[in-house]
């Protein structure tokens, strides 16, 4: 049996992209920060706050599209 070792970095980075998201959105140090940079008037806290949101997004769609991948991947392997 031939162990793809691709496969397992890609689930690997998955899995520690969507635990990342759910740490992030469910921390409360992390969404006092977003309360008070949403509630200055300063550039950068825009900045600051679109950057946190974007990697968010990032980290649950990287993740998902990982899982599914992979999933899709074992599943043709095991037709074949």
């Amino acid at each position: 049996m031939k162990f793809n070792f691709n496969k397992l970095k890609v689930l690997g980075l998955s899995i520690f992209s969507l635990v990342f998201y759910f740490v992030l959105t469910n921390s409360e140090k992390v969404n006092s920060t977003l309360l008070k940079v949403q509630n200055s008037n300063s550039n950068k806290a825009f900045g600051i706050y679109i950057t946190l949101h974007l990697l968010k997004w990032f980290l649950l769609i990287f993740g998902v599209i990982s899982m599914v991948l992979i999933m899709y991947g074992l599943v043709i392997k095991k037709k074949h």
